[in-house]
């Protein structure tokens, strides 16, 4: 998604100033009380403390080190203010963003030189930390549970006026920070609930837009999110006693640590002190359930007002520098912001090439995850481009875009266009889900076959026949179709569906007696089975298991081997791409899986042919018919796809290539940026190309959803069996 700069508009220097500074503040005060009783059980607190338990800070009391929540905090207000000079100087923010982080995890030998004024006032406090190490572990794509990362939220709140580009600037975030995927939505529902609040004084907005917001717009964990913030709602009045609030966890989720300070929040109205004790006196993680509460408190009415002078007096000396900090931002979101040598020094740019004190900074290394989203985005990419021309042949092509033929997307009603190909993918990648979902449930169940044909059965009826007729043997368990992904009405819409798959899947609504390898329907070879089958690359750690899942579900339709085997081929290929393995490692691999299978013989052929026409780089189109073929059939489908990423440098040149030609277009395409996708990553997708794209946010949701689904620590809220149910 391109980035670009939308500033809070007039006012932001003064009222929402100053209730953006009260949410830095309520925070810092939040966090302070809660380590008073950090660590201690509701009874220990009320002896400690009496019946009220904590109340106030003791100056003489709190250490001069940072906490590590307000070392979060430090260097995410930093970052915030770097993020939007390098923005409005044209370099790449999130690359700063990244960059900002990492200079405090690369040693202290390199934090004088570009530090600035955080890293002159507050060093010491910073370098070594807890919190450092693990912004460090995030950096490298390690998955970091650290509850005060929310903290990083803080600054994102005041992104921009539109709630979905600060939903979308905190999953950003998330993804610089590798924070693990249940804490995706809670940091993103904390921004939003303090942009509305900056912006309108009130917190019982920001609430409500949690749950306005489209819930394709969250990352996963937003069911259980939406939950307790519902139970915080009814569980909120005056006097709500600690063990009422304990009904909402302990405070060591981020979802329930939010929803503790949200019910703090709308149990004490207007008053800092009440939302004060109720967040922190519990027995759970009072530190960061103070922060989040008194980040909300903080941010309401007045802002820095609603704050009684005597909490600013317990802060550490080190907090108060914090603060000093977060005045700059508001500075610099200003229309015109500052830009003289002096706040040059503040926050001089990492990658900002005019100074010759900036080092290089190195590309971030592309992780596992970003390979798989770079694969199913690349694949829908490459459909939409090859959707366009899918029934054109080379001379019309170039007719109708010019010499070198289609250069950029073609725009419908200002989107690119996906084909059945990117449909039946999703749905693909919904049933593999759901087939997971049913092996946690029983482990012995390791066959994801029967749930993706459920899949499929779900796609036939959005193209036209009733739920009745289209669903089979899984009609009569249902009236209508289950799960999340059907409710998305966009993917009604009917795109040139393969008249094979059509018919296979109405033969299984009539017999209820799947295709399988051995199972033979038909004859059919064609692409619609390969197009459809790297999503499969998430089923296993077994390439061989993945080879015989994706070959499983492609025979569905498509009875022919050279339809069926190529699927295994794709799916195998990803597989070893998102795992690092290069790609011609991953092809030898892939062809090793081949040539077990019976009658392998045609795929192997033009597998290879594809390998060794790679090796004389990007050659003409009519080449590319002469010895590849078409790509109407599933063996050509993948070696046009597979040769366009082998003979050319990046991914945009690649889909180009892979796309240009007198044949199945869109399948070439997808085929080439699932590969693509998965070597480049989603860095490589045009970003201009990439915003116009169909459906782009139901890829990215169901990419995420399955990348949480197969993760070490899948979701186990009740939302997420209904989101994707097994049976």
């Amino acid at each position: 998604m391109p980035v670009r700069r939308t500033v809070l508009g007039e006012g932001l220097a003064s009222e929402r100033a100053q209730r953006f500074l009260g949410s830095v503040v309520g925070a810092m005060i939040g966090d302070a009380l809660g380590h008073r009783v950090a660590s201690s059980r509701w009874p220990e607190i009320r002896e400690r403390f009496g019946e009220a338990g904590v109340t106030s800070l003791e100056p003489d009391a709190e250490s001069d080190e940072l906490s590590d929540g307000l070392v979060v905090l430090a260097l995410s207000l930093d970052a915030r203010i770097r993020f939007d000079r390098a923005l409005v100087r044209g370099l790449d923010p999130v690359a700063e963003l990244r960059g900002t982080y990492a200079l405090w995890t690369s040693g202290s030998g390199a934090v004088p030189q570009r530090s600035g004024w955080l890293g002159k006032h507050l060093p010491q406090r910073l370098s070594g930390s807890r919190a450092v190490d693990a912004v460090a572990a995030g950096l490298s794509g390690r998955p970091v549970s650290m509850l005060e990362f929310l903290y990083a939220a803080i600054p994102a709140g005041v992104w921009s006026l539109r709630s979905r580009e600060v939903i979308a600037h905190a999953e950003r975030l998330c993804a610089v920070l590798g924070m693990p995927a249940e804490s995706v939505a809670a940091a993103q529902a904390l921004a939003v609930i303090l942009q509305q609040t900056v912006m309108t004084k009130n917190f019982v907005r920001g609430f409500g837009q949690v749950v306005e917001v489209d819930a394709d717009e969250f990352g996963p964990g937003r069911e259980e999110v939406l939950h307790l913030m519902r139970t915080a709602e009814s569980l909120a009045r005056p006097g709500i006693t600690p063990e009422q609030i304990e009904t909402l966890g302990d405070g060591s989720t981020p979802a329930s640590a939010l929803a503790i300070a949200a019910c703090a929040v709308q149990s004490a109205g207007t008053g800092f002190d009440e939302v004060m004790r109720i967040a922190v006196n519990h027995s759970g993680n009072s530190v960061v359930t103070g922060a989040l509460a008194g980040a909300i408190m903080g941010a309401s009415f007045e802002g820095l007002d609603v704050i009684p002078p005597h909490w600013a007096e317990g802060l550490s000396t080190s907090a108060k520098l914090v603060f000093r900090l977060a005045q700059d931002v508001p500075e610099q979101l200003e229309d015109f912001p500052r830009d003289d040598d002096e706040w040059n020094q503040r926050y001089p740019l990492i990658l900002d090439s005019s100074s010759s004190a900036a080092p290089p900074f190195p590309a971030s290394p592309i992780d596992a995850h970003e390979r798989f989203l770079g694969s199913m985005l690349g694949g829908a990419m490459g459909d939409a481009l090859g959707y366009a021309i899918e029934f054109d042949d080379i001379g019309m092509i170039r007719h109708r875009h010019g010499g070198n033929g289609l250069t950029e997307p073609v725009l419908r009603d200002g989107v690119a266009q996906i084909s059945d190909d990117t449909q039946m993918m999703l749905f693909t990648l919904e049933g593999l889900i759901r087939a997971h979902v049913a092996r946690r449930m029983k482990p012995t169940d390791n066959d994801p076959v029967p749930e993706v044909q459920h899949a499929y059965q779900r796609w036939f009826h959005t193209q036209g026949p009733e739920w009745r007729t289209a669903g089979g043997p899984y009609a009569q368990h249902l009236q209508r179709p289950d799960g999340w992904l059907i409710t998305n009405w966009e993917l009604f819409a009917s795109r040139a569906p393969g008249s094979t798959c059509m018919s296979a899947l109405s033969n299984f609504a009539q017999t209820g007696v799947s295709a399988t390898p051995q199972h033979r329907i038909n004859d059919s070879k064609g692409c619609g089975g390969v197009m459809r089958a790297a999503p499969v690359a998430v089923w296993s750690n077994d390439p061989a298991e993945v080879f015989y899942a994706a070959a499983g579900t492609a025979a569905l339709t498509h009875s022919h081997p050279s339809g069926f085997l190529s699927a295994g081929v794709l799916a195998v290929i990803v597989h070893q791409l998102i795992r690092e393995v290069p790609l011609r490692d991953s092809v030898r691999l892939a062809r090793e899986l081949l040539t077990r299978w019976r009658e392998h013989e045609e795929q192997l052929r033009v597998l290879d042919k594809a390998v060794a026409l790679a090796e004389r780089g990007p050659v003409p189109p009519e080449e590319i018919a002469q010895e590849l073929g078409g790509g109407w059939v599933g063996e050509e489908a993948l070696a046009i796809g597979l040769y366009a990423v082998l003979a050319t440098d990046d991914l945009r040149d690649a889909l180009l290539l892979s796309v240009n030609h007198s044949g199945d277009s869109d399948s070439t395409g997808m085929v080439c940026g699932n590969i693509g996708g998965a070597v480049y990553g989603t860095r490589a997708i045009p970003a201009d190309w990439l915003e116009t794209l169909e459906l782009r946010g139901l890829v990215e949701t169901a990419a995420k959803d399955a990348l949480a689904e197969f993760s070490p620590g899948p979701p186990t809220d009740p939302g997420w069996a209904q989101r994707y149910p097994a049976w």
